[in-house]
């Protein structure tokens, strides 16, 4: 026996699907899209279906609220974008059956400030199916991994250029240049001056960047926090640590890479 499907209208939870299935034996309900979808055995009544809707109302709506939460915080469409410094990362839905992760070239890059700014931007694409369900968590960690892939892609890349560039000009003097996946932590010097960055720090506008990178070189001859610390990041950066640590404190991680 074939499926049975009806629309049904809510005043406030909109369109809901009804489907009623031989297979059956209780009724279940599903959320895809922003809309619910409910499965039925053969049998039962759009009576008794709308009557069961309405007595789990609010348990539905707050559903539909959390969803919209976690789909802010994860950001994550058919139109993503994201949109750093050195590198731009999009959304391309294609006839592929596997994502895949393709760089497309270079674009321009808009705010190439400094010498460590490339006056390109690496520009790369995120192949997904025409069919991709962009809610599943299997999507989610699928985009999270591009993600971090570029970032340590573009770490590797440019952050040791950048601390080459600082330490040169200011008479530091370090071992190596390390790249980690922490995300409490921007950066660390160990005692025998080796840097260690996350590659979340891609994330950060160039200014910032630059002031973790200042901020480990200082470590290299104060592994401190203390007055002459602060003050040789001071020296060595030219703006006061107080306002980038506030500017630091305020960047929030995209949802979707939370841990």
């Amino acid at each position: 026996m074939a499926n049975i499907e009806k629309t049904y209208r809510h005043d406030k939870l909109g369109l809901i699907t009804v489907v009623w299935k031989s297979n059956m034996r209780s009724v279940r309900m599903s959320f895809k899209k922003g809309k619910f979808t409910i499965s039925a055995p053969v049998g039962y009544s759009m009576e008794t279906i709308v009557r069961l809707i309405n007595e789990n109302e609010q348990k539905m709506l707050t559903f539909i609220k959390r969803h919209e939460m976690r789909r802010e915080e994860t950001n994550v469409d058919e139109n993503f974008i994201l949109d750093t410094h050195f590198a731009i990362l999009r959304i391309s839905l294609t006839s592929t059956t596997t994502p895949r992760l393709k760089k497309a070239g270079t674009i321009p890059n808009a705010n190439p400030s400094d010498s460590s700014a490339s006056s390109e931007k690496d520009n790369l694409v995120l192949e997904m199916p025409y069919n991709t369900e962009f809610e599943s968590p299997e999507t989610i960690a699928v985009v999270k991994n591009a993600t971090i892939a570029m970032l340590r892609y573009e770490a590797k890349k440019r952050l040791p250029r950048i601390v080459k560039e600082i330490a040169d000009a200011n008479g530091f003097k370090y071992s190596s240049v390390k790249i980690n996946s922490a995300q409490t932590r921007w950066g660390s010097c160990s005692s025998k001056g080796s840097l260690n960055f996350s590659l979340y720090l891609m994330l950060m506008p160039l200014h910032l960047i630059r002031s973790v990178v200042v901020h480990e070189l200082c470590h290299t001859k104060h592994m401190d926090h203390s007055t002459n610390f602060w003050a040789l990041f001071d020296k060595t950066y030219g703006i006061s640590h107080k306002i980038v640590d506030k500017e630091i404190r305020d960047l929030k991680m995209p949802g979707f890479l939370k841990n």
